[in-house]
């Protein structure tokens, strides 16, 4: 029953709140018609009106008294508590709007600042993989033991097999790798991102086809009768037009019919992320008999009661079953299992926290900002404090004012950073060079929206404390004295000097953070690559051949198959129509272009090296290149010389190979005429003989190479995928189009992508550091912004309260720059301490950015840079007061004292 009684009363309290302006207009009416008569019946007496009204109002009590407490009857009274608090400090806020936009504008940098960052936090590590249950999905690479920094070499098609095959611990497996394909039969051939799977690959990732089906098991087999392919839904839309009869239709890519059997939902770009199409892996043409070609990756799915560590046990098992039992191909070799979202975000991490951690440090610092405004502010007040604490206001109920006054003046800064960073945020995404996947779409959600309110009632807390903190709730009397000497309290002085180290010690973390980075930026920018990136212009052929006549006769059995149809062009020809482009020099042909990170690497052996095992085994990275390819890229030769024109063959003999390789095996000596082989020496392959040396490139990326393997040129052979260096007497951009032009001229069916200035692809691998270093130094440079403020707010506010003491030293024969003295030693004082506490902090986000640092061997540079820039500016800020002190008039001072 009191159940029942306490639900009906909790129903009429909302009615009433709902209806509460007409219940407040009744109960005032009825509290005056009690008044009313209780007067009346005191004039009947004889009283005189202006007597009976004051002895009804005595008898009557307090009516504002007795109307709160009715209201309480039949409100809620904290939510009408609050509302009254929320009401006071709009009022209180529209009074001082100097102040309101001074600290609004503070917060607003602080808070939007997070909420942009936090937004690529959300998007990249909170909110996870768009795949079922990504937490058990991994990545399986095949590596060697115990070798520290070795690049990852890839999965071998019987080493997945037996995997595959023997493991319990994994629901399923699948094999993949990227590729590309050139759709063919519609207009211009277009080149196309793509990815070469296992029937599986769907499955695992828990992702199915929006139209049609996926993979079969049997379409994965070599000599399949048909060949199929699963379109991407954006390829479906763009080349297709949304055909909904697609499903079931013939294609052409790469000159061979392929059946459609399947669309995927809208978003979906595989686990390469720009995947336009899935093709069987069959196709991807790696050898399923051969265990020691390596190259694709695995993906397997952890079945739900597993764990990695079980997993890796159980691999490491049947990796040493296999090495025993394929030494050649297997020794020393085990399987590294990697979580899926470490593979796809691991490499953002660093930056992303970075960010993160420096906004923090701005909202920081903004906090203290705003804490000393409130501080000054409440200095101010202590006169309407002091009159509510006579009135009966305990000590919680003004905290919880001051609270709720800050709450909303941290709300408000809140509203205007969200705007702040809704305007800022598509600028950020835009210029970011950061891969942000394509699926992890930085935006404003809720998740979003809910850290940014969080933050804001968070500051409006901590922000409440500061003049709560040290409110004086002393005597009347002596609040008023104190309030017209402009008195300041010793505890206020040091909160608010403290506020002031934290200010700069913040400042000077954020300040060595952006010095590394920028630093770090210049040691990049000054590596030399060895080849020249200016005027050279870079793109990717793919050159079909002629088609097969179709009145070719059938090859007799047993006899051997006929040669393939030539390319449509040969090396010669597009050399020669190359050349003749206005603006090119020269022109070479090329396997892979620099930097573009599609090297294809090789063990080999040194002619009389006997020191060879999995550990150690030498390996270096191809290149097939025409003769003039290293004119075009301004590569010297250290030794020796170019190809000649009739090397050009496939069983050439002739190998160009960088110095690192020399140093290896003939350091001191001519390396001209040693011999190096692709493989075991035992192997069948043919010597080959070193007829030039270059130096060691940067050919694999910048500022290093992923790994220190040398390079190791071959004389070009025509080919199908082959790459094109220019060098241009012009501005390489400029002559696209006529380069363009002179391709489709030799052949209409030739697909040329991927057109760029190799300038432009070496400024793409710096490009995460300079976009980094340019966000931090907005970040310092707001915080050194902030923290100069800051310090010049408090030590002006300083010298306001000090005015009469000035003006007294004054009187007493001080010479002004004694007073600039004084307050230059207190000023001093505490920039002095903020930064002795920001260079230990130094250290700390040296070791948070030590993965994006290069070539830095120490931070002490930076520090000693960043903390004399802030020691100036923060002297410049505490002189400007120190001089107005000097222009106190004692006579005034005194006066009004």
């Amino acid at each position: 029953m009191p159940r029942v009684n306490d639900a009906i009363g909790f129903w009429q309290r909302i009615t009433a709140f709902v209806r509460r302006r007409r219940i407040e207009r009744d109960v005032n009416e009825e509290l005056a018609f009690h008044l009313a008569m209780k007067q009346a019946e005191r004039e009947r007496d004889g009283q005189p009106p202006d007597a009976a009204r004051r002895d009804a109002r005595r008898q009557f009590g307090n009516v504002t008294a007795l109307t709160e407490e009715t209201r309480e009857m039949w409100t809620f009274p904290s939510f009408e508590s609050l509302r009254q608090d929320v009401k006071f400090a709009i009022r209180t806020l529209r009074k001082s709007p100097g102040f309101t936009l001074v600290a609004v504008v503070a917060l607003a940098i602080g808070i939007g600042a997070n909420t942009a960052i936090f937004s690529l936090v959300d998007a990249t590590l909170l909110r996870g993989l768009p795949y079922a249950d990504p937490d058990r999905l991994v990545v399986l690479i095949g590596n060697v033991q115990r070798s520290a920094g070795v690049e990852r070499r890839g999965n071998s098609y019987p080493d997945y097999l037996d995997w595959k095959a023997q493991t319990t611990r994994f629901e399923d497996m699948a094999a993949y790798t990227s590729t590309t394909l050139t759709i063919g039969g519609r207009g211009e051939p277009q080149r196309i991102n793509a990815e070469a799977v296992s029937a599986s690959y769907f499955s695992v990732l828990g992702v199915s086809p929006a139209r049609g089906r996926g993979f079969r098991t049997e379409e994965d087999q070599p000599g399949g009768a048909s060949q199929v392919v699963v379109l991407s839904d954006g390829l479906w839309q763009r080349a297709f037009g949304s055909d909904p009869s697609i499903v079931g239709s013939k294609i052409q890519l790469g000159g061979r019919p392929f059946d459609v059997i399947g669309v995927m939902p809208p978003g979906f770009s595989g686990l390469s992320d720009q995947s336009e199409a899935w093709v069987t892996f069959v196709y991807s043409g790696f050898p399923r008999d051969n265990r020691g070609a390596r190259g694709f990756q695995a993906i397997a799915r952890l079945k739900k009661d597993a764990t990695i560590a079980q997993a890796d046990a159980e691999l490491s098992a049947i990796s040493s079953a296999l090495e025993q039992q394929f030494p050649q191909t297997n020794d020393q070799r085990a399987v590294e299992i990697s979580p899926l979202s470490v593979e796809t975000f691991g490499q953002l991490r660093p930056a992303v926290l970075a960010l993160m951690a420096a906004v923090t440090f701005v909202l920081l610092i903004a906090c203290a900002n705003v804490a000393n405004l409130l501080i000054s502010r409440s200095e101010t007040r202590q006169r309407e404090i002091a009159l509510r604490t006579a009135l009966g206001a305990g000590r919680g109920r003004l905290m919880r004012q001051l609270i709720t006054e800050s709450c909303v003046l941290a709300l408000i800064g809140g509203l205007a950073g969200v705007a702040l960073a809704k305007l800022a945020l598509p600028t950020l995404i835009a210029n970011s060079p950061i891969g942000v996947p394509t699926f992890a779409d930085p935006r404003l959600n809720l998740p979003v929206l809910a850290f940014t309110l969080a933050a804001s009632i968070v500051c409006g807390l901590v922000l409440g404390l500061a003049p709560s903190m040290h409110a004086r709730l002393g005597g009347l009397g002596q609040i008023l004295k104190d309030s017209a000497r402009g008195s300041s309290s010793g505890g206020a002085r040091r909160l608010r000097g403290a506020l002031v180290v934290v200010e700069v010690a913040l400042a000077v973390v954020l300040l060595v953070g952006a010095a590394l980075m920028i630093r770090t930026v210049q040691n990049i920018v000054a590596v030399d690559p060895a080849f020249a990136t200016e005027n050279v212009l870079t793109l990717n052929l793919n050159v079909p051949r002629e088609p097969a006549s179709a009145s070719a006769a059938p090859t007799a059995p047993g006899a051997p198959a006929p040669p393939p149809p030539p390319f449509v062009a040969t090396s010669g020809v597009l050399l020669e129509r190359l050349a003749a482009v206005p603006g090119v020099t020269r022109a070479a042909l090329l396997t892979d272009l620099p930097l573009g990170g599609n090297s294809s690497a090789v063990f080999y052996s040194a002619e009389g090296d006997a020191t060879m095992s999995a550990e150690n085994r030498p390996r270096a990275y191809v290149h097939r290149v025409t003769p003039a390819f290293f004119d075009v890229l301004s590569i010297r030769l250290v030794a020796g010389r170019t190809f000649e024109p009739s090397e050009a063959s496939p069983d050439s003999t002739a190998v160009i190979v960088s110095a690192p390789l020399v140093r290896r095996f003939w350091p001191g000596q001519d390396p001209i005429g040693k011999r190096i082989k692709v493989g075991a020496p035992e192997s069948p392959n043919p010597w080959l003989t070193i007829v030039g040396v270059v130096p060691e490139l940067k050919y694999r990326g910048l500022p290093n190479n992923p790994t220190a393997d040398p390079d190791l040129f071959f004389p070009f052979t025509d080919r199908s995928a082959q790459g094109v260096a220019l060098r241009t007497a012009v501005d390489p951009a400029s002559i696209g189009p006529l380069v363009r032009s002179a391709i489709r001229e030799i052949n209409p069916n030739i697909v040329v992508f991927g057109m760029q200035p190799l300038e432009d692809l070496a400024a793409a691998q710096t490009a995460q550091s300079r976009f980094t270093t340019w966000l931090m130094g907005l970040f310092a440079a707001t915080a050194l912004m902030l923290a100069t403020i800051g310090l010049y707010g408090v030590m002006s506010y300083l010298v306001t309260q000090r005015r009469r003491e000035f003006g007294i030293r004054l009187a007493l024969g001080a010479s002004a720059r004694e007073i600039v003295a004084v307050v230059l030693r207190d000023g001093t004082k505490m920039v002095g301490l903020g930064l002795v506490l920001g260079t230990a902090g130094a250290f700390g986000v040296a070791r948070l950015l030590e993965t994006l640092l290069f070539g830095v061997p120490s931070v002490g540079e930076s520090t000693a840079l960043a903390v004399g820039l802030l020691a100036v500016v923060a002297m410049a800020a505490c002189l400007v007061p120190a001089l107005r002190a000097t222009r106190v008039d004692p006579v005034v001072a005194l006066r009004n004292d």
